[in-house]
C-alpha cells in the first residue's frame, strides 16, 4: 500500500488485493460496512449513489461517502478498478469541513486513477 500526501488536509491511498466483486451497490455496502466497523467510527453514509464506469475495458466503481467518528467527520472519495481478477483502490480522504474547497481537486485525482498492466 502506498499513501501519497496531497496537502495537509487530505491524503490519497493506493492498494491492490485479490477480491470477489459485485454490483456498485454491493461494493459500496462492503466498503461502508468495513468503515463503520473501524474503531472510533460512529456512522458512515453514502453521499451519492455508487457509479460503475468502464474505461479501456476496465471496470471501475466510484464511491463518495462520509465517515463520522471520534477523529472527526471525514469525506472519502474512492475509485475501485478491477483488472486481471484483482481489485485496485485509490481513496482520497479529506476533513468534511475542507471538502467543498477541495472537491474538484480530489475528484480529479481519483478519476485519473488507472491500473497499468
Amino acid at each position: 500500500m502506498k499513501i501519497v500526501p496531497v496537502c495537509k488536509s487530505h491524503t490519497i491511498q493506493i492498494a491492490g488485493n485479490s477480491h470477489k466483486f459485485g454490483t456498485p451497490e454491493e461494493v459500496a455496502a462492503k466498503v461502508v460496512t468495513a468503515e463503520v466497523n473501524r474503531d472510533g467510527v460512529f456512522e458512515v453514509t453514502l453521499v451519492n449513489d455508487p457509479v460503475a464506469v468502464e474505461e479501456d475495458g476496465v471496470l471501475s466503481y466510484i464511491l463518495n461517502y462520509l465517515s463520522v467518528g471520534k477523529r472527526g467527520d471525514k469525506r472519502f472519495v474512492a475509485k475501485f478498478c478491477i483488472q486481471n481478477q484483482r481489485l485496485y483502490a485509490l481513496t482520497g480522504q479529506i476533513a468534511e469541513a475542507d471538502y467543498k474547497s477541495k472537491e474538484k481537486e480530489i475528484f480529479k485525482a481519483v478519476e485519473s486513477f488507472r491500473v497499468l498492466s
